[in-house]
């Protein structure tokens, strides 16, 4: 047990040095980090929501908005499944439900089949399965009555959720480089930390922008038709009128889109090829450029009009034939007002309206104060064992035990900077919980150290023995914590996971420095001094 070849002296002595490397960045000036060769670490600790302040926003999913967006997805799809096979019906959307009234006995014969079999499966994946999409109930022999089952509306929800979280991560964080918090709260709740922001109510818009995008077809119609169509809500069949940006009237479209927001595969802020103001370029998927292609093909010499949430864009005439699966968008952009859409573009529509449910702002000077806090929390803590471990174990012995604890704490502080961890208060708490641990491990070696030499073991022997039977209670005690703390991680969520991530690097790192680093500083020290008994 006490002796250590070339090599795993070097391996050891190279990991202590990687994790003092990684772990120095966190104590330098940023501006020397940033004069840091590149092949050097610069990545610090991340700082939580609690330590230097930020946005705290509980956003409740309108849940709703997503049913009735699911219901008119439906209509549509058994509106087209009828028409296709030539069936007469009308169709209405109230009351959460879709009521079917068939022409005749005959339409009503042959339509019903084709209602029942709209209602597929639900994805297994999602909600365990076994359940169908909707539910169709004949009322009499020619009305039905369609709703959305509870297994679909189940599905609905997570989905909706799902979209959510990455849709405002996303927009948020487009970069990936804000460490924030985006999870689940509850059924219908969505928890967000933004830990440093000082812009409040930027985020807030980021939010509450839907970014719906639509391509439609311009339909050319008289000013008195177009008239009813705004002001009394009479409007043709198919079509719709939206207003122009910038108060240009407004221009009666047809609802079907041509290719939607979906269809995108990138935006970007850009500036015109030829004037040089800013605009907002596009690129398709390849089912995207194909419809383009062909609706413009079909289409040369019209307009079509570019809708976001309800407002047309820009209505240009189609010139030629667009089929190379990119284009862009003008509309009286500024620079920043561009690269805002082609955010929210790139990060797509949200699936249900959002509504802030709870909004707290934490402030920088709270987050100071739980830093000094937690510095002097650790100060004590460490300052502590250290005394104790030098008068119970002697000033060798306990130096060893110290030294070991000192090369913990560097190398927790190098692990957390190089996974980009955030740093919390309960993970604060995690890391002054480990310097207890760290320094129990040594505790239970030399206390079976003392013991063997009591029973009249010489130095060699006895240090032997007490590292070799001291290993299993040792591995046990922490394995089981580490488990704890494991389960802590997957079944918790925000500060639990902050705390449970501190204390399983630092268990992982207690046992390699109280059985691996404190054994090799005893051997090399056995070794030069060959004492004739042990001070401890």
């Amino acid at each position: 047990m006490l002796h250590f070849s070339r090599w795993k002296i070097t391996l050891i002595l190279g990991a202590i040095m990687l994790g003092l490397l990684f772990a120095l960045p966190n104590v330098l000036p940023k501006n020397v980090r940033d004069s840091l060769p590149g092949f050097l670490p610069n990545q610090t600790l991340n700082l939580g929501l609690d330590l230097q302040g930020g946005a705290h926003l509980l956003l409740e999913v309108d849940l709703k908005d997503g049913l009735e967006t699911t219901l008119r997805s439906e209509l549509a799809g058994l509106r087209a499944a009828l028409r296709e096979e030539r069936i007469s019906a009308t169709m209405r959307n109230r009351d959460e439900a879709i009521f079917v009234t068939f022409k005749n006995a005959a339409d009503a014969e042959t339509g019903a089949p084709i209602l029942r079999n709209q209602s597929v499966a639900v994805d297994s994946s999602v909600i365990g399965g076994g359940g169908k999409t909707l539910i169709i109930q004949k009322q009499n022999d020619l009305h039905y009555k369609v709703t959305v089952s509870n297994e679909f509306i189940e599905y609905i929800s997570n989905r909706t959720i799902a979209q959510s979280i990455q849709v405002l991560r996303k927009r948020i964080d487009p970069t990936g480089t804000t460490e924030m918090t985006l999870a689940k709260e509850g059924s219908e709740r969505i928890l967000l930390q933004v830990p440093g922001a000082k812009d409040v109510d930027e985020i807030k818009d980021r939010i509450r922008q839907t970014a719906k995008l639509g391509f439609h077809e311009v339909v050319r119609t008289d000013p008195v038709v177009l008239d009813l169509c705004v002001n009394e809500n009479r409007c043709p069949l198919a079509s719709a009128a939206y207003p122009q940006k910038n108060g240009g009237g407004y221009l009666m479209v047809k609802t079907r889109e041509i290719v939607t927001g979906a269809d995108l595969k990138s935006a970007s802020e850009g500036l015109h090829p030829q004037n040089n103001y800013p605009i907002v370029n596009f690129r398709y998927n390849a089912r995207g450029a194909k419809k383009f292609c062909d609706f413009t093909a079909t289409h040369v010499g019209e307009p079509f009009a570019v809708v976001l949430d309800g407002e047309i864009i820009t209505a240009p005439n189609i010139n030629t034939a667009i089929c190379g699966g990119s284009g862009f968008i003008e509309g009286s952009f500024t620079m920043e007002s561009a690269r805002e859409l082609s955010l929210l573009l790139n990060a797509g529509a949200l699936p249900a309206k959002l509504n802030i449910a709870e909004e707290r702002t934490v402030g920088p000077e709270l987050g100071a104060d739980s830093i000094a806090a937690g510095k002097i929390a650790s100060m004590i803590g460490l300052g502590g064992v250290f005394i104790f471990m030098w008068i119970v174990y002697g000033l060798r012995f306990g130096t060893f035990a110290n030294i070991a604890l000192a090369t913990n704490i560097v190398l927790i502080a190098g692990a957390l900077s190089l996974m980009g961890a955030t740093l919390t208060l309960p993970g604060i708490a995690g890391i002054i919980l480990t310097i207890g641990m760290a320094v129990d491990a040594n505790v239970l070696i030399f206390e079976r150290i003392r013991e063997e030499t009591r029973n009249g073991r010489g130095p060699i022997n006895a240090i032997d023995t007490g590292y070799r039977l001291s290993l299993a209670p040792i591995l046990d005690a922490n394995i089981t914590t580490l488990i704890a703390a494991l389960t802590l991680y997957f079944v918790g969520s925000g500060p639990i996971r902050g705390f449970a991530v501190t204390l399983s690097i630092g268990i992982v790192m207690s046992v390699f420095t109280a059985i691996v680093v404190a054994r090799l500083m005893t051997s090399t020290w056995l070794r030069r001094a060959r004492p004739k008994t042990l001070p401890i």
